[in-house]
């Protein structure tokens, strides 16, 4: 016999019309028109739409808008350093709350990278961590500037577990010679990964950033000794997710 499976009342919302004013359709797809985007295996060479450089690609509208990582994240990450320089929450998982309803960050984008090492460096300054949060947030930026959007499908390493790693990366000082800090990132962005790929595809920046925040957050009071309090989040932005999980997502609401 066959099992019907029926929708729960958050399901249905999910599906529904997402929870955006028509202002800011452009949270989620192409950042000019709104429309699907379209992964191919194979780059090409594209113009950026906006600064005008040219860059290979995998990834267009189905229109053939082309919008450059630079360009994508260039806005939300003006916005959010000066908002985390003057934050006094202690709860990294509430700060990429705030980091996620900030109206320059979008529902996918590389500027996810950027955001879990900026919101753990914060935490880590607000719960006592000997830190300096401007400089740390800079090289954190950089760093995680470095990073594709779409690493997660081509690379098989999720931008969010490399912005964990790079979080350690710069509480420890390290670099490719240290050989005491050296390993510690990487044991990191594997258990990151490890969490991430458990809970399954396709990617969802929002999914993936808060898995790696809770690992990390785990992760230095194991070997740090630095508490972060971690609350649990319902997501709020199954609506404007064209490819969310459901209930097998671990932050669906009601789960």
């Amino acid at each position: 016999m066959i099992e019907i499976k029926r929708e729960t009342a958050a399901e249905k919302n999910c599906r529904g019309t997402p929870n955006r004013t028509a202002a800011s359709e452009r949270f989620t797809g192409c950042l000019l028109c709104g429309k699907e985007l379209v992964y191919e295996t194979r780059a090409s060479q594209r113009r950026c739409a906006i600064c005008g450089k040219e860059y290979e690609s995998n990834c267009a509208c189905v229109d053939g808008h082309f919008v450059c990582d630079a360009c994508h994240t260039a806005s939300s990450i003006a916005f959010f350093a000066p908002f985390l320089l003057g934050s006094s929450e202690r709860d990294p998982m509430q700060l990429l709350e705030r980091m996620f309803a900030l109206p320059q960050v979008h529902m996918h984008g590389p500027e996810h990278h950027a955001i879990v090492p900026c919101v753990l460096l914060t935490a880590y300054r607000n719960n006592g961590g000997d830190l300096d949060l401007e400089s740390s947030l800079r090289e954190a930026v950089r760093r995680a500037g470095q990073v594709p959007g779409g690493a997660c499908g081509y690379w098989g390493v999720c931008g969010a577990a490399a912005g964990a790693g790079i979080y350690m990366s710069v509480l420890l000082a390290s670099n490719p010679l240290h050989k005491e800090a050296w390993p510690i990132p990487q044991r990191l962005t594997a258990e990151c990964l490890t969490a991430i790929a458990d809970a399954g595809g396709p990617r969802c920046c929002k999914r993936t950033c808060r898995l790696a925040v809770e690992r990390a957050a785990a992760f230095t009071a194991e070997r740090f000794g630095v508490t972060m309090p971690v609350r649990a989040v319902s997501c709020r932005y199954c609506a404007e997710n064209r490819e969310c999980i459901l209930r097998a997502c671990p932050y669906f609401p009601g789960i």
